[in-house]
């Protein structure tokens, strides 16, 4: 069994650049915990995006780096983090790629609903009940709720069409939170949080 590097240890805080930057993992030795550490990090991302959204694939190929490099870049030099919106960011960043041209609407739902999801799994505020996602490019809203009792409905994440639609966001997308389990009110869009 090969034992890794006894070289100094750094910690996380020392490697936080380079946590989310592919094209850094190069300028460690392979056999550094270094490396290792920022390995994992950066697969932590890139399973994150396309375990939950496999239509990627088909897009950029079975290893998905023609989207996960070129994304991982712009999202740096954008500083964008990677909380509940990153895969609103994802799509948003495929609107200006090279695959704009085959992005579909089922591919918007599956990203949207993504995000939803993951800000179920993220938002701690007990004053919001559930998300609701918009964009320019799709008629209604995508909503996530969270659970309102032990004997909550399966589908947590729904896309609602309005008979008076909702404005379109000032942005590709726009969210808004909701503090019933009700859709009784417009407070206006809100810009992804950076």
């Amino acid at each position: 069994m090969r034992l890794l590097s006894p070289a100094p240890a750094r910690i996380d805080a020392d490697l936080f650049k380079d946590l989310m930057s592919p094209d850094r993992l190069a300028t460690y030795p392979r056999e550094s915990r270094a490396f290792l550490r920022v390995d994992i990090s950066i697969r932590s991302y890139w399973h994150a995006l396309f375990d939950t959204v496999p239509k990627l694939l088909e897009l950029s190929g079975p290893d998905g780096q023609a989207i996960f490099l070129p994304f991982m870049d712009w999202a740096r030099e954008n500083k964008l983090s990677f909380d509940w919106t990153f895969f609103l960011w994802v799509y948003k960043w495929l609107t200006q790629s090279q695959f704009h041209d085959q992005l579909s609407e089922e591919l918007m739902l599956s990203m949207m609903s993504a995000s939803a999801s993951r800000w179920l799994g993220y938002d701690r505020d007990v004053d919001a009940l559930g998300v609701v996602l918009g964009s320019t490019a799709l008629d209604g809203a995508v909503v996530g709720w969270k659970m309102n009792s032990v004997y909550c409905r399966l589908e947590q994440v729904e896309r609602l069409t309005f008979e008076e639609p909702l404005p379109p966001p000032d942005d590709f997308f726009g969210y808004f939170m909701t503090p019933s389990f009700e859709l009784d009110h417009f407070p206006g869009w809100r810009p992804l949080p950076l």
